[in-house]
């Protein structure tokens, strides 16, 4: 038979849960604080990371400019939801999902960025020097 002290017992029931805590993360009914990012990425890093996620439907570019600005070049594949109203559609996006933002030089999505960290999301980015940054890396835009 197994001689296993309490103890020891404890400290791998403790490992194991600590372990299921840090793998579920985001993926569970709630995201553990500890597992979110929230940061601001180069251009570069962005759009790789547009690359390879840009077929996955939890994964959304939020352009948070103005409608006329958005209209007048965007990242391909953006949305937008301007910042002055993005309170207000909040609770459509699901906190769960990859967002990457986007305003036309850091500000804006750094304050959005902040608003859906204390929201809870787990994965959110915004782009440092905005769209500004982005066309300097000569990076696509689109006006569709």
């Amino acid at each position: 038979m197994l001689d296993i002290r309490p103890s020891l017992a404890f400290l791998l029931l403790a490992g194991s849960t600590l372990a299921a805590v840090l793998i579920g993360g985001c993926l569970g009914g709630g995201p553990a604080s500890g597992d979110r990012v929230s940061r601001t990425i180069p251009p570069g890093e962005a759009s790789a990371l547009i690359e390879e996620r840009g077929g996955d439907p939890m994964f959304v570019v939020i352009d948070v400019r103005r409608p006329e600005e958005y209209a007048g070049g965007h990242i391909p594949g953006a949305i937008n939801i301007d910042s002055a109203h993005f309170s207000e559609r909040l609770e459509s996006l699901d906190a769960n999902g990859t967002y990457v933002l986007c305003c036309q030089r850091g500000g804006r999505s750094a304050g959005v960025r902040k608003l859906m960290g204390e929201a809870g999301f787990c994965e959110v980015y915004d782009i440092k020097g905005g769209l500004n940054a982005w066309k300097a890396a000569g990076l696509p835009v689109t006006k569709d």
